[in-house]
């Protein structure tokens, strides 16, 4: 009993070691947003409390008290590895490819300096694909300038396009908004001041369709995804972030 207890508990400390580092990779690359610092957190917790296993156990069995509380956190550990599974299920949900006309929402992301971050570099390679492979279509680059950027996201993303041989008069820029919801909103007198569809194709990365399209059906809008790829050196930090921002959208609205 004892050697399967300590096989379970090495194979446990190997599991947290390697999502330690899974989420500590993203800060080499300049990426520590509330994602990946949440599952460091997580993952030192949980190797604090391997290495600790047979002293937390001691102190139970001597203390009602203390045998509820780690009832307790183990119940509420497995509520949140639950719910984190089945926001991932929700992230994965895509709708369907869009349709000829649809109006190309490009959402921002950050830049660092004019040069944009790894995966919004993705969505405007995501986007310039699908402009070429539809050149009826319009385009509408969306983001504000935050904290440590030379110029707006929206700007930027203009600025690749053309660099990348699409016409300026159809992308038009939104460069005010701070977040997802904003991005969408603050597009909309822009779709209808120039009479464009309803119906977008919404360019983000993949983890992020379901939040962005739920956004924009919430605003009459009529969204399919045209998702992009994360890099793989940032996923997790995004990934982890995505899920306390659809827990967020879901609660609160």
């Amino acid at each position: 009993m004892k050697k399967h207890a300590r096989i379970i508990r090495s194979v446990m400390a190997c599991l947290c070691a390697a999502g330690l580092i899974w989420f500590l990779i993203p800060i080499h690359w300049h990426v520590a947003n509330p994602g990946n610092l949440t599952g460091i957190f997580v993952c030192v917790l949980l190797l604090i409390c391997n290495l600790l296993a047979s002293k937390i156990q001691r102190i139970c069995t001597q203390s009602k008290r203390l045998r509820y509380f780690a009832v307790a956190f183990l119940a509420l550990f497995c509520a949140g590895a639950l719910w984190s599974a089945a926001m991932t299920v929700c992230m994965m949900t895509v709708t369907a490819e869009p349709p000829a006309g649809a109006t190309v929402v490009v959402l921002g992301s950050g830049v660092r300096g004019t040069s944009p971050n790894a995966d919004l570099w993705e969505r405007i390679h995501t986007a310039c694909a699908y402009l070429k492979a539809h050149p009826e279509a319009k385009c509408i680059a969306c983001g504000g300038q935050g904290p440590g950027e030379g110029a707006s996201e929206a700007s930027v993303i203009r600025s690749c396009l053309i660099d990348a041989g699409i016409e300026p008069d159809r992308i038009q820029t939104e460069e005010t908004s701070r977040s997802t919801q904003e991005n969408l909103a603050n597009a909309l007198p822009i779709i209808e001041k120039n009479q464009l569809s309803r119906s977008l194709a919404l360019v983000t990365d993949d983890y992020h369709e379901f939040r962005a399209c739920s956004i924009a059906r919430s605003l009459g809008l009529y969204p399919f995804a045209v998702p992009s790829k994360t890099p793989w050196f940032i996923f997790s930090a995004c990934w982890a972030r995505e899920i306390l921002a659809l827990t967020k959208y879901l609660l609160l609205g």
